[in-house]
């Protein structure tokens, strides 16, 4: 009898194990199906990238545009609109991960408790060659964590990825890359930093070192706008990626700045103590020049007037010279005038015969004395 009562109560006690399993896999089955959720693991392969956080899916024959979970990519624009820092390498981003997910590679999807992902796809974390497709477009620098993660513990590995990137300067923490933080600061922190040396020597010097100066602080300033468009606060693909790094490059900013203008007013000084000598020296020169030319003015003029002195002097003995031959000339005519006429007083007496010569000879004399 006992074994009777016994054998009746073991059904009993399966159907009702039976019905509650029942009841409990209705009652998931329609949390699921309120929620639109999937809570287990799906496998499927590749079809194609659709960008750098979006591909799609091949389920039995099913396809599904599957969004990487827990991280933000840059996408492209909108057609018709110009692109923004949220853009910033959304083309790289699908590169990269078309590379991590080839048409036909087979991915196992984990879907978190919320998988409605954006325009009707499904959030999923992506296994793929045992790795998480999603940490590893972190890592590349493509991808960065939401502050609300998928399930426990993969922020952690998201950020541990994150600064994997950074560190390594990949993706969006490249300098590299004009549109990222650092490539917008990381120019005008070169320019600022690359100053030159050697002080000027010139006042054309100073004035090119101060021109080089004055476009990198101009650079310098224009850089420091990048800081306003990030918020802490915000969770845009620029304030995620790059609200941590802001203090730190601020900071070299603001120094490099500071040390720069501090150059230029040094330089300014220099290049007016500079333009004074120059103006000093030019003056000093034209002095010089000046009273060179006056001393070879007055060494020509008193070549010139010993010139003429010189001739006065040759002209003056020329005419003394002359008078002086003109008077041994007329001293010789009078001196001979004297010696002729002398000549009869002194001649002794005519002797009878000479008296009596012919008047041809004495006619012949006078004509002498003529």
């Amino acid at each position: 009898m006992t074994e009777q009562r016994t054998a009746r109560r073991v059904p009993v006690l399966g159907i009702i194990a039976f019905v509650l399993l029942a009841a409990l896999l209705l009652t998931l089955a329609v949390l699921s199906a309120i929620k639109g959720v999937r809570t287990a693991e799906s496998n499927g392969h590749v079809v194609r990238v659709e960008d750098g956080q979006t591909f799609v899916v091949n389920m039995d024959g099913t396809e599904e545009t599957v969004t990487l979970a827990g991280v933000v990519v840059p996408r492209p624009a909108a057609e018709g609109e110009e692109p923004t820092v949220e853009n910033c390498l959304a083309d790289e981003a699908m590169t990269n991960l078309a590379t991590l997910l080839e048409p036909g590679d087979s991915v196992q999807l984990e879907y978190p408790e919320e998988s409605d992902g954006p325009e009707g796809t499904r959030l999923a974390l992506v296994h793929h060659g045992g790795e998480v497709v999603n940490l590893q477009q972190a890592e590349a620098g493509f991808a960065v964590p939401l502050p609300e993660q998928p399930r426990e513990g993969f922020g952690s590995e998201l950020r541990e990825a994150q600064e994997t990137a950074r560190s390594e300067e990949s993706g969006l923490y490249s300098s590299a890359a004009p549109c990222t933080l650092a490539g917008r600061i990381g120019p005008a922190l070169t320019a600022l930093e690359d100053l030159p040396e050697d002080r000027p020597t010139t006042s054309a010097e100073a004035e090119t070192q101060i021109e080089t100066i004055s476009a990198a602080v101009e650079q310098g300033v224009a850089a420091e706008k990048a800081f306003a468009t990030i918020d802490p606060e915000e969770t845009s693909l620029a304030s995620l990626a790059w609200a941590a790094d802001v203090p730190r490059l601020q900071e070299e900013l603001t120094g490099a700045l500071s040390a720069a203008q501090a150059e230029l007013k040094a330089l300014d000084g220099t290049r007016n103590v500079l333009e004074t000598r120059e103006r000093e020296e030019l003056e000093r020169q034209a002095e010089e020049k000046r009273q060179a030319e006056a001393k070879r003015q007055r060494e020509a003029a008193e070549r010139q007037a010993e010139a003429q002195r010189e001739k006065a002097q040759r002209e003056e003995a020329e005419r003394q010279a002359e008078e002086e031959q003109r008077e041994a000339e007329g001293s010789a005519s009078a001196s001979a005038s004297d010696s002729a006429s002398a000549s009869p007083s002194s001649s002794p007496s005519p002797t009878p015969s000479s008296s009596s010569a012919s008047p041809s000879s004495a006619d012949a004399e006078a004509g002498g004395d003529d």
